[in-house]
Parts: C-alpha cells; structure tokens; sequence
C-alpha cells in the first residue's frame, strides 16, 4: 500500500462490503461516546502534531479496523501503523509526508482524499466518507 493512501487506511477505504465483525457489533465499538458531547473546533497543524492513539471509531471502518496509532512530525512527514481484523488479525504501515490543505482538512500524500480534523482537547477527529476517528495523544512515559 503506497504511503499516499495512508488516509484511506485509516478511514477504512480499503473495506470490502459485507465485511462485519466477528465478535462484537460495529455499533457496539464506540465504547467511549463522550467524545460526542464534546465540543469541536478546526485542528491547526501545531495540534495535528504529535502521537496519535485509536480511541474510537465509527462508521464501515469499524468492522475491520482493530486499533490503529500514527506520529505526525511538526516537519511534514508521518508513520502509520493499523490493525484489521483478521484471521487472523494483521498490521500494515505507512509512512510519507502530510499536511493541512486551505480548508484545514488533513491530506497525507499525494493520492489521498482529504479529511475533515477537529480537536477537542487531548483529542483528535478524523472524518470522511468512511466514518470517523477519534484518536487520543499519546504520552510516552
């Protein structure tokens, strides 16, 4: 997967349709809806910045999307790693370069559609046609 498709990665472009869970309904993995009462506003780049962790996920990518965790360097470039279900379960990483277009949504390569990016505090949302991200920073101790 070239490092350019990294967004559709991460929204779950790559599903097949049909593709459900095996354990646990998709409407059942958004076990921290909070997030929902929060109030949203448009990311700037020094916030898109940083160690990004899966908190929740909604929409089609929640069926085969099992965690997924990326670094966004201040300089432009990125890593990615996701988990999709399996059998059995499988990672993929990406990297390359990303940036917020004049809208402020977050492009990552060249190839990639755009996405929507709100912060809430520690938070941060992804969205697309896919469904949405909420990803939380994540401190290194």
């Amino acid at each position: 997967m070239k490092p350019a498709k990294l967004l559709s990665f991460l929204l779950g472009a790559v599903l097949v349709t049909g593709c459900a869970s095996t354990t646990l309904d998709v409407s059942a993995r958004n076990v921290r809806g909070e997030a929902e009462e929060l109030v949203w506003r448009a990311a700037t780049r020094e916030e898109v910045a940083g160690h990004w962790r899966l908190r929740s996920i909604d929409g089609p990518a929640a069926a085969v999307l099992m965690d997924i965790a990326y670094w966004l360097d201040p300089d432009g470039t990125f890593t990615g790693a996701a988990l999709f279900v399996g059998p059995p379960p499988t990672y993929e990483v990406l990297a390359g370069s990303w940036s917020l277009d004049a809208n402020g949504q977050l492009v990552l390569g060249e190839e990639a559609e755009p996405a929507a990016v709100e912060v809430a505090g520690e938070l941060l949302k992804l969205a697309g046609a896919d469904g949405s991200l909420v990803l939380e920073r994540a401190e290194i101790q």
